[in-house]
């Protein structure tokens, strides 16, 4: 799959781990990425705010910079979630794709996530 296929596209978490080990998510949440194809922006959420990035896909990393987010009050386990997802993100992870799966690795992160059905081209 090549970066242009991203695009248009959102994806939820399957699983996340770090150093080989399950990370827990807040209970109830997923994180989501959609690949805005009419910003050429990715838009992140892990549970309480939503976090814009303009993106780089290309050479299979993820080059995300210039982040704004909204500003909703959240618990403090949901804020330190999604601050920990923004920061990953920050750090040019790498990223594989098939048809329906994304994997994105890093600094011994690995999320998996599912491309769902409803895209928005």
């Amino acid at each position: 799959m090549t970066d242009s296929n991203l695009w248009g596209h959102r994806y939820v978490s399957l699983s996340v781990t770090e150093g080989g080990r399950r990370r827990y998510l807040v209970g109830g949440t997923r994180i989501t990425l959609w690949f805005v194809a009419e910003t050429r922006r990715l838009s992140a959420h892990a549970g309480c705010n939503t976090v814009l990035f303009d993106v780089d896909t290309d050479s299979g990393v993820i080059k995300a910079r210039s982040p704004f987010s909204t500003v909703l009050t959240c618990s403090a386990e949901l804020t330190r979630q999604d601050s920990w997802l923004s920061e990953f993100l920050l750090l040019a992870p790498s990223w594989e794709a098939d048809e329906d799966t994304l994997v994105l690795t890093g600094d011994g992160t690995r999320i998996v996530l599912q491309r769902t059905r409803a895209n928005h081209d």
